[in-house]
């Protein structure tokens, strides 16, 4: 796939920060729009969109055949999380260090490169992710465990839906990919996915415009140096130890195609995740740290991403 085409995607979400920057800035995003915002995302268009891509892309099929990857998204983001605590200086850094934008560009890069087998292999990812983030990434961006607040998230609760439908309701999931045939019952389940898929398509771009908001404000974050951490951790050292990881795994004979494995280190060498600051800003972290580390880090992927994708392609 041509690298100038992720450089494009990129662009896009610059541009996206730029004009929530200039929404905050000219006060039509205000005070009390910024958490309300970060709400609408965490709580209610993330939820949705993990409602609805959990039956479209799992199965015990495919699980069977393809565990490792669900299996890499838990052990990229939880270790890159514990790693975080290790290398920052705040909970928030931490979050951030283990934070990849695991679906919006690497989508783009897995299709470019292997078609439906690269889509395939990063919506896998994602439902690992998915188990990470709103237990353990949720404990540490908010510097503190709470099982029963975990329990109630709503983020969580449509994680354990989603696979448990995929898992047990098969017909879920294929009326999720646009088939179930053309009953009463086909149509209305057809018509509740496609509202929720049309509410989780917001999470991307709003999502971008809040943290380009936040950019107005933000002053400071972190302790002194704290900010290159993150972009340390997040944008060399994970991936340096996922690349070290899947030597291991091939070495001791554990099977990982080619595309599994190239998908599962562009993953990990990603900008911090465009959610990040929401996350932030709801659970109580450092949300000027967090958007600055989202701008910096999607800036420096300028380089290092399409650099990538050309010495892999």
């Amino acid at each position: 796939m041509p690298h100038h085409v992720v450089l494009a995607k990129i662009v896009v979400v610059l541009l996206l920060f730029g004009a929530g920057w200039l929404l905050r800035v000219r006060r039509i995003l205000d005070d009390a729009a910024l958490p309300t915002l970060s709400r609408l995302v965490v709580d209610v268009s993330f939820p949705a969109l993990v409602l609805v891509q959990l039956p479209r892309t799992v199965s015990p099929e495919i699980l069977r055949t393809a565990w490792i990857v669900p299996a890499a998204g838990v052990v990229i983001i939880g270790g890159g999380m514990v790693l975080g605590r290790v290398l920052s200086r705040s909970a928030t850094g931490a979050f951030l260090i283990g934070l990849p934008n695991w679906i919006f560009l690497p989508l783009l890069i897995g299709q470019g490169l292997y078609g439906a087998a690269g889509v395939r292999t990063v919506l896998l990812f994602n439902a690992g992710a998915q188990i990470i983030l709103w237990t353990l990434g949720v404990a540490t961006v908010g510097g503190r465990a709470n099982p029963a607040a975990l329990l109630r998230n709503p983020g969580l609760v449509a994680t354990g839906v989603g696979l448990t439908l995929a898992l047990i309701a098969p017909e879920v999931g294929e009326l999720a990919r646009g088939g179930g045939g053309a009953g009463a019952a086909a149509l209305g389940g057809r018509a509740v996915i496609e509202a929720l898929d049309l509410l989780g398509s917001i999470t991307v771009p709003l999502s971008v415009l809040v943290t380009g908001a936040q950019l107005a404000d933000a002053r400071g974050g972190g302790a002194p140096g704290e900010l290159g951490r993150v972009l340390l951790g997040r944008l060399l050292v994970v991936p340096a130890l996922v690349a070290a990881g899947l030597a291991g795994v091939a070495a001791v004979g554990i099977p990982v195609g080619r595309a599994d494995r190239v998908l599962l280190l562009v993953i990990a060498a990603m900008p911090v995740a465009l959610s990040g600051s929401l996350f932030a800003q709801r659970y109580g972290g450092d949300t000027a740290l967090a958007a600055r580390g989202g701008l910096v880090s999607t800036l420096l992927s300028l380089i290092t991403v399409p650099a990538l994708v050309w010495a892999l392609s």
